[in-house]
Formats: C-alpha cells, structure tokens, sequence
C-alpha cells in the first residue's frame, strides 16, 4: 500500500471553495493509486469563528484576571480542529463518493506525555488508520491534538494539543508510523522561498529542493512553512517532504537528504530569515569571577523554564543572550529579585538580580538582605533589556565552508547604518541580531547581497 499523508494548514480550509480544492488533491492522490491520509488544522486565522487563537479568546475574555487551567484549554482548543475534520470528510465525499472517516487524535492512535499546551507525542498506534486504510476509507486526522496514557486527575485520555505548528508535527509523526512515501505539506505559500515575499516582495524565489537541514535551521530562525519537529521526524525516517500551494500545479519544494554523490565540501546560500518581537538581555556582574557560576544559574533556570535563548554571549563582566517577547514575562519572573550566593577563592558573595535598579522594592529587598546576613558582601546584578530587537539570518548550507563569509554580511549591513547588537554562527547559519526597526531593511540587504533573487542560492558551490 502506497501511503501519502497531506497535510492542510488553516488557511487551506477557511471556507466551502478551499475546502473543495484541498479535498480535491486528496481525491486525485486515490485516484493515482495512492492511499491518502489527510491531517488538517483549525479553520482560518486569528478574528474567524473556529481558528485556535479565537478559542482561546473566547476563555480568556470570560475574566481577565482568572485564568484558563491548561488541561481546559486544550479541550477547547482542539475543537477548530474537530470541525475541519468533519467538513474535509464532507468535502471529499462529495466531490468523488469514496468513503470517508473522520479521527480526532486519540481516535487516530497518537498518544501523548500530559504537558497540556505543549505535549510530546510518546507513540502512535498505527492500527486504527491502518483499518480505515484497508477498507477503503480516506481518514481525515484532526492535528495539533493527541491524548494521555496515563493521567491521575481524570484518567487516562486526556486531550493535549502539540504546541504552535502542531499539525505539521501530527502529519511528520504519522508519515513516520505508516512508513509513508512522502509527505506533503499544503500552505498558503508556492513552496520554500528564499525569503518571505512580505518583505523582499517579487525578488523572493521558490526553491526546488533543499535539505532536512537547511529548512530546519530556516524554521527555527523564524520561517513558518514547515514546524521544525516534522522535519526532524522526517530527517529520522527519510521521508521527504513536499511543501505546496493546494490550488497551484507547481511542484513546490521538496524537503530531502543531501545526495551520496556529492562533495562534502560544499555549500549554497539557501535564503534569508527573520524573527521579529525578540527581547535582548545583559546581566552585568561586578566581579568577573563570579561570572560562571552566575551565568550557569540563569541558564539552569531558563532551561528547566522550557526558554529558548539566542546568541548567548559575554564578555569581561557581564553576559547576554535574548529571547522571544512572548517569553519576556517569564524571564523577568524568574530573573527579577532572585538571589544567586557564589563562593569564589575562599570570598563569598550573594548577587541581587534587578532590573528596575532604582526601584523602592528593591532597595528594601537589599536592605533586608542586608540586615539578615551584615557580614555577606551583597552586590547588585542589574539586568538591561532592549525589547525592540529582531533576528535576521542568512541560511547557507554549511557555512563554515564559506571563507570570509561573517566579512561579507557584516559588510553589507554597515555599510546601510544599520547597528548590529550581535552576531552569531552556526553550522547551517550566521545570525545578526538588530532593531526591530532595521529588520525589513536587513532581509532586503542580504537577499540582494547574495544574488538570491537570481538563483544564485539554489546553486551547489565547491571550494
């Protein structure tokens, strides 16, 4: 049995017309011999009826000030996406007569840990699509939802939703499970771009074919065409991926391992990212010695914290790194006010992180402090933030291949007067972090400076 999975994102299934175009795709996949199985979001975006960030509205407005236990908004959450799946099994029916089953994710067998908001798929149980499959059926599998196995507080089968993206993540997961031939991912876009066509408008071009590691290293830079979890799950089981616009007839882009036969020294300047609405963070420290063990605590907790940091740097006395805003209150919970003792050389201090320096609360913290250990020496580690800052970032496959490369982007940006907060560099990467102001201006600057518009980024280079 040749298995297909086809993905629709919410954009794809916001109305009748959309609907019937998706659902054609996969009536034309049975049609070829294929046996599809069709994963779909909620319907619309953000202000229509049934999109997820409208659910979420909806508990959030009935009070403010009290908020929506997890485990509630997830079940109200997965309803977009209950609904999609219905009116997708309609649709499909309705244009060619095959036979239909619509899954939520429990019933489609895929279980999860009981992270409610953000839950890890732990194992799908293929059988119950793999029935469908055999009789006949074109299941139509709700994403972005699974459920516990295990769960105190009302049992087991719990719903939890996957996180942002999560039905990319669904239709990777089952593409892995029923050991699918591909892949396909149906969004509003012609297929991987060398940079979003909002900024660089007609300039940005599709790209053919790239590899498991270069649209990973675009997602996680804030290109939102494929969740990054699908494509690792798909780099795991060599599934490739196909990135396309449900009622256009160009190929797309196909998402593969790199080809045995070619060089390893080699490279491509794939395209260019940006992630806006990023906070940047310098936690000054008095003494550079105690520098380490300050850093490694923050760390701790923004790890245990589930925080993503960025360009994690320092110098002689103070380090940085920064953040998604959406994730700037959690920091500033957990790093306002907090107390981290270092022994260094036989000294022991106590640092006081702040970020309001000047604040009445933290001058009568320090003063109780103060008072409970007089012979601690307690010294202050403001904490600066700049919210306004953005992430721009040129994807090249293997980057450290490119000799002068950091020169030629640095360059580039100077020479526009555009400040540059910091830079950083990764094997499929180089990251400039700036003010969200120069953000449209950035992406623009290094898509020209590296001819992308041309095509010249879909060219395999050697040295």
């Amino acid at each position: 049995m040749r298995v297909i999975v086809q993905k629709f994102g919410g954009t794809s299934v916001a109305t009748k017309e959309k609907l019937f175009i998706a659902a054609q795709r996969a009536v034309r996949a049975k049609r070829e011999g294929y046996a599809p199985v069709v994963v779909v979001s909620a319907p619309g975006r953000k202000g229509d009826p049934y999109a997820t960030d409208t659910l979420i509205s909806l508990a959030r407005d009935i009070d403010p000030q009290v908020s929506v236990e997890p485990r509630e908004l997830d079940l109200l959450m997965t309803c977009g996406e209950i609904i999609s799946i219905v009116l997708m099994a309609q649709s499909i029916k309705a244009l060619s007569g095959y036979k239909t089953i619509a899954l939520t994710g429990g019933q489609a067998g895929i279980y999860t840990d009981s992270n409610f908001g953000n839950a890890r798929i732990i194992r799908i149980d293929p059988e119950p699509i793999w029935e469908a499959l055999k009789n006949d059926y074109i299941p139509v599998v709700a994403g972005f939802q699974g459920v516990t196995e295990h769960f105190k507080l009302g049992g087991h089968g719990q719903i939890t939703t996957l996180g942002r993206g999560g039905s990319d993540t669904t239709a990777g997961a089952l593409a892995a499970a029923l050991k699918a031939e591909a892949c396909e991912i149906y969004t509003d876009v012609e297929g991987v771009m060398t940079a979003d066509p909002r900024i660089v408008g007609n300039k940005a071009r599709v790209l053919p074919s790239v590899t498991y590691e270069e649209v990973s290293e675009m997602a996680h830079l804030g290109a939102k065409v494929v969740h990054p979890r699908c494509v690792e799950i798909a780099m795991d089981h060599r599934i490739p991926v196909w990135v396309r616009k449900p009622e256009s007839e160009n190929p797309g882009t196909v998402i593969k391992e790199r080809a045995s036969d070619l060089p390893e020294k080699m490279f491509r300047f794939t395209g260019v990212t940006h992630l806006p609405y990023v906070a940047h963070l310098k936690v000054h420290v008095k003494h550079q010695d105690d520098l380490p063990e300050i850093e490694t605590e923050i760390y701790r907790l923004l790890g245990e914290a589930g925080i993503v940091t960025y360009f994690v740097g320092k110098s002689k006395n103070l380090f940085e790194f920064a953040v998604v805003r959406d994730n700037l209150e959690k920091v500033q919970n957990l790093l306002d006010g907090l107390t981290i003792p270092v022994s260094i050389n036989r000294h022991s201090r106590l640092y006081l992180l702040t970020m309001s320096p000047n604040s009445v609360a933290h001058r009568e913290r320090k003063r109780m402090l103060e008072q409970i250990q007089p012979k601690l020496e307690i010294e202050d580690a403001p904490v600066e933030v700049a919210t306004n800052c953005a992430i721009v970032s040129l994807v090249v496959l293997n980057t450290r291949e490119v000799p002068g490369i950091m020169a030629r982007i640095l360059e580039a940006i100077v020479d526009a007067s555009i400040s540059i907060l910091q830079v950083a560099d990764a094997q499929h990467s180089v990251s400039c972090l700036v003010f969200e102001e120069d953000m449209v201006r950035t992406v623009n600057i290094l898509h020209d400076k590296f001819e992308l518009h041309l095509g010249v980024g879909e060219k395999l280079q050697t040295l």
